[in-house]
């Protein structure tokens, strides 16, 4: 049991021995003399061998002034050579150490998932037209665009590649678009082995209540009116407004906060201090988890440990 005062909550033994062998292959060792008071970055690229703690975890062994970074649409603004929810961003972000993607979940005519956040192709692919009144053929005559608009060699991904190239090397944060079959989404999560490595997002109490019936033992992330003890509530960029994130981690939930807009959001390290998920548009500027040190840094391994 580690102390209650460093970390969100009590956890049991052996759940995640693996994720520390993340940290401890980056050089990332307690003893680690070279190592200074800054925040630190789990290991890039794990062996297919290496494997993640279960998601909560990861966040009940977080140190209370650290917070995981999740990249929104699963890539940097920055990569302007990058497409959105690509596998090819994916790669980079977990090559950069970027604990979470999160990302968009969309369904064709045909039942087909897929990654892509608009409701059109037109602007950010060469396809044309809804997404709703495609197929999976016709993937293979779309090509993704770049942050800068220019083509690239990524096709849409299927959310059963995208979750395999996932796999024991990121979390994802799961945003249902509209023409996304929540069902068939939970299905291929549970088919891929990763229940325990997702955060499925709620955005009113109704979604909450189906995606709790559907999929009750994945992390959720709740709307404010919509908590439940052991799950996410998002407060985007008012996470550290009042004491509201202070009063539903009291009551055993997970912070999610927003990260970019200087005009809207509160002084970084309050941020950082009030959540314990920071989605960002700009990945590349943080380590995957961001406010460790050395000394918290060894605690949160020990946790990880036991």
């Amino acid at each position: 049991m580690m102390h209650t005062t460093l970390f969100k909550a009590p956890i049991s033994r052996n759940l995640a021995a693996g994720f520390t062998a993340l940290l401890l292959s980056s050089g990332l060792s307690a003893c680690d003399a070279s190592l200074s008071n800054t925040d630190i970055k789990p290991a890039s690229a794990p062996s297919s061998a290496q494997t993640l703690p279960p998601i909560r975890k990861l966040l009940s062994c977080l140190p209370e002034n650290a917070a995981i970074m999740a990249a929104h649409r699963g890539t940097d603004k920055n990569w302007s050579d990058q497409a959105e929810n690509s596998i090819t961003a994916l790669n980079k972000l977990i090559d950069h150490g970027t604990m979470m993607a999160e990302i968009d979940v969309a369904g064709l005519k045909d039942g087909t998932l897929i990654l892509f956040h608009d409701g059109v192709w037109d602007e950010v692919s060469t396809g044309k037209g809804p997404i709703a009144v495609s197929r999976k053929s016709d993937l293979e005559n779309i090509l993704l665009k770049s942050r800068a608009g220019e083509f690239t060699a990524d096709r849409p991904p299927l959310l059963a590649d995208y979750l395999a190239a996932a796999k024991g090397k990121t979390y994802l944060e799961i945003d249902f678009k509209s023409s996304a079959n929540r069902k068939a989404t939970i299905k291929a999560i549970r088919d891929a082995g990763m229940a325990d490595q997702v955060l499925l997002i709620a955005y009113t109490p109704e979604s909450a209540a189906e995606l709790n019936a559907l999929a009750p033992e994945m992390l959720r992330s709740n709307p404010p009116e919509a908590t439940q003890a052991g799950h996410a509530v998002w407060l985007g960029y008012d996470v550290a407004n009042g004491n509201t994130a202070k009063t539903l981690k009291s009551n055993d939930n997970f912070i999610i906060g927003r990260l970019g807009d200087p005009k809207r959001q509160p002084p970084r390290a309050a941020i950082i201090n009030a959540s314990d998920i920071l989605v960002t548009d700009y990945a590349q500027r943080d380590e995957g988890i961001v406010g460790l040190n050395s000394k918290t840094r060894s605690a949160f391994e020990a946790c990880l440990n036991q």
